[in-house]
C-alpha cells in the first residue's frame, strides 16, 4: 500500500467521500491550495539554497566526491543559506575594515596585532570552505573587531611611539629612536614632529663623534678647532642641548681671547702713538664686550692721549712760528690749543706774548712806514718812549731788532734840519703851515726838520696855489716853486 503523502486533512485519491456534492468541491479546492503552497516552498528553497551554491566559487571549483557523506548535524537547507549569507556579509565587513586609511602600513607599526587579525580571518576562510558558515561568521566578526581595536588604539600608539622615540634619542639610542619615529611616520607620513625626530636621530651618531672630537680639541687647548667641530655638530642638529652648551662655552672662551687680543693691540698702539689703530682695536673689543670697564678706561686714555698729542703738536707749530717772528700765525695756533684745553698754560702764555709782539710790530710799522710823522713833536716823543720801553728784548728776534734800530735811526735823523729853497715872483704871499708866513720874495732858503709840509701861495686876482713837499733826511737842497699865475 502506497504511503500517504498528502497534507494533513486530505483523503487519498480515488476514495469516495460519504458526503458528495458541495463537500466534494471544497476538497478539490483545498488540494489546489496545498499544491500552490508546495510550489512556493520549493521555489523559495531553490532561491535560498540552490542559487547560492551555483554562484559560490568554491562550490563550483571543488568537485563532490562520491564517497563524501553529509554529516548528521547538517542544518536544514534554508538555515544553511542564511548562515552562508551572513558569513559572506561579515567577510565584506572585514575587507572594508582592512582597507581603512587609518590602518595603512599597519603591518609595519602593529605587526603582531595585524597578523593576528589576518590569522583570524584565515580561520574564517577555512570554516567557510568546509561549509561551517556559523563558525566562519564568528571568525570574520572577531577579525573585524581586532582591526577595530587596532584602529581605536592607533592614536595612543602613535603618542607612545613618539614619546619612546624622544626618550631613546635623549639617551643617545639612535637605532631605537629611528625605529620609533619611522613607525610614527608609517602611521602618518606628514607628521612633522616625527619627521624632525627622525632627522635628528639619524644624525645623532655623527654628532656624538663630533662632540668627542671637540672635547679632545679642548683638552689640548685648541679652542678654535673645538669651535669648528661644535659648529659642524650644530649644523646637523641645532636643537641638541649638549652641543648648544658646548658651543656657548667655547664661544665664550673665544670671545674672551679675542677681547684680550683686541685690548692688547689697543694698548700697544696707544703707547706707540698710533691712535687710529688703537681706536680700531677698541671698537673691536667693544663689539665683544661693550660694557667692559677696560674698554671705557682705555677709551678715556685714548681721548686724553689724542688731546695731549694735538696740544703738543699745536705747541710745536706755534713755537716754530714764534721763532720765525710770525706772531699772527703763532697766535692762531695758540687759540686752537686753548679751544681744546682752556687751561693749557703754554697756550695762554704764548698767546699773550704773541699779542704783545703783534702790537709792538704794529707800532713800529706805524712810524717806519711813514717817517714824516716824526716831524711833529708829539709823534716824535711817542716814538722815543716806544724805544725806551722795549730796550731789553730777546736777541732771537732779529726782525724786531731791525725795526727797533730803524726807528732809532729815524728819530735821530728826524731832528737834523734839511734845507729847502723856495722860489717865487715877489707878488705871491708864501706860507708854510705849522711853520709860519714867509711873505713875498723872489727866492728864500729855509731850514726845516724832515717831514711833510704844506706850502701855499696867495696873490690878489689870481687863483691860490697849494703844494705839499716831503723833506727827508737825504733830501737836502730841494727846490720848490710857489707862484700864483692863474688869473681869476
Amino acid at each position: 500500500m502506497a504511503p500517504d503523502l498528502s497534507p494533513p486533512g486530505l483523503q487519498p485519491p480515488g476514495t469516495q467521500s460519504p458526503a458528495a456534492g458541495p463537500e466534494a468541491s471544497n476538497n478539490s479546492l483545498h488540494r489546489m491550495v496545498w499544491a500552490l503552497f508546495g510550489f512556493v516552498v520549493a521555489l523559495t528553497l531553490v532561491v535560498l539554497v540552490v542559487l547560492p551554491y551555483m554562484v559560490s566559487e568554491r562550490a563550483d571549483d571543488e568537485p563532490v566526491s562520491d564517497s563524501a557523506s553529509v554529516p548528521a548535524s547538517t542544518p536544514p537547507p534554508l538555515a544553511a543559506g542564511v548562515a552562508r549569507h551572513d558569513a559572506e556579509q561579515a567577510l565584506q565587513d572585514f575587507l572594508r575594515m582592512r582597507a581603512q586609511p587609518a590602518l595603512a602600513n599597519a603591518e609595519s607599526w602593529a605587526a603582531e596585532t595585524w597578523q593576528a587579525a589576518l590569522g583570524t580571518a584565515a580561520d574564517g576562510d577555512e570554516h567557510y570552505g568546509r561549509g561551517r558558515f556559523t563558525e566562519a561568521l564568528s571568525a570574520y566578526q572577531e577579525a573585524t573587531r581586532q582591526l577595530q581595536d587596532l584602529q581605536a588604539s592607533r592614536k595612543q600608539l602613535m603618542t607612545d611611539r613618539l614619546a619612546f622615540g624622544w626618550q631613546s634619542l635623549e639617551q643617545n639610542d639612535s637605532a631605537a629612536a629611528v625605529a620609533a619615529f619611522e613607525q610614527v611616520l608609517a602611521m602618518q607620513a606628514d607628521h612633522e614632529e616625527a619627521g624632525s625626530g627622525l632627522a635628528r636621530a639619524r644624525a645623532r651618531k655623527e654628532i656624538l663623534a663630533l662632540m668627542e672630537q671637540g672635547r679632545q680639541a679642548e683638552a689640548v687647548n685648541d679652542p678654535r678647532r673645538a669651535a669648528d667641530v661644535y659648529a659642524a655638530a650644530t649644523r646637523l642638529d641645532p636643537a641638541y642641548i649638549p652641543v648648544q652648551n658646548a658651543m656657548q662655552r667655547i664661544s665664550a672662551e673665544l670671545a674672551g681671547l679675542a677681547f684680550q687680543d683686541a685690548m692688547s693691540h689697543a694698548l700697544q698702539s696707544l703707547d706707540s702713538g698710533n691712535f687710529a689703530a688703537a681706536d680700531d682695536a677698541l671698537k673691536a673689543a667693544a663689539q665683544i664686550f661693550p660694557d667692559a670697564p677696560a674698554v671705557a678706561d682705555t677709551r678715556r686714555r685714548l681721548t686724553e692721549s689724542r688731546r695731549q698729542y694735538t696740544l703738543d703738536k699745536l705747541r710745536t707749530k706755534a713755537n716754530r712760528r714764534a721763532m720765525a717772528e710770525d706772531w699772527s700765525d703763532a697766535a692762531e695756533l695758540y687759540r686752537k690749543a686753548l679751544g681744546i684745553d682752556a687751561q693749557a698754560a703754554y697756550a695762554r702764555a704764548g698767546l699773550a706774548r704773541a699779542q704783545k709782539r703783534m702790537q709792538l710790530h704794529a707800532q713800529l710799522d706805524h712810524y717806519l712806514n711813514d717817517s714824516t710823522r716824526l716831524s711833529s713833536d708829539e709823534p716824535l716823543t711817542n716814538a722815543r718812549k716806544l724805544l725806551e720801553a722795549n730796550q731789553h728784548l730777546p736777541e732771537n728776534e732779529p726782525r724786531l731788532a731791525a725795526k727797533m734800530a730803524a726807528l732809532d735811526e729815524a728819530i735821530r735823523l728826524a731832528v737834523i734840519p734839511v734845507s729847502l729853497l723856495i722860489r717865487s715872483d715877489n707878488r705871491t704871499e708864501v706860507t708854510i703851515y705849522h711853520v709860519g708866513r714867509l711873505g713875498k720874495f723872489q727866492e728864500k732858503q729855509v731850514t726845516l726838520r724832515p717831514g711833510r709840509y704844506t706850502v701855499t701861495g696867495y696873490c690878489p686876482g689870481y687863483r691860490d696855489v697849494r703844494k705839499v713837499i716831503t723833506l727827508r733826511p737825504d733830501s737836502a737842497g730841494s727846490i720848490l716853486q710857489v707862484r700864483c699865475e692863474e688869473p681869476i
